[in-house]
């Protein structure tokens, strides 16, 4: 193959690469984060300016809700939390109480 077969085959090679990543990073960027611990579950979706994190304690039945988790300040407030009692009953939303920074 002469030189400029060559180094058309490596243009193409690598637009077709880049094209595969984009269509990759496109086909995944709205899915859900998750992780987990001995007793605290956290889930994150779609890490843009107005996500929120939310934040589980299994031993307590209670999701806490961390609004605007990627912009501002880097320590976080909880906004409010969810406490769930039994499977089918009330759900309550409460205010987190107003902590201080150390």
């Amino acid at each position: 193959m002469s030189e400029n077969v060559l180094r058309v085959w490596h243009v193409v090679r690598d637009v077709l690469a880049l094209a595969g990543v984009f269509a990759l990073g496109w086909a995944w960027h709205g899915r859900t984060v998750q992780a987990a611990g001995d007793d605290v579950m956290f889930q994150m979706q779609e890490v843009r300016p107005g996500s929120s994190l939310l934040v589980y304690h299994p031993s307590d039945k209670t999701i806490y809700v961390y609004q605007g988790a990627t912009v501002g300040n880097s320590a976080l407030q909880c906004s409010f939390r969810y406490h769930m009692g039994e499977a089918g009953g009330v759900i309550r939303r409460e205010n987190c109480p107003v902590k201080t920074l150390r």
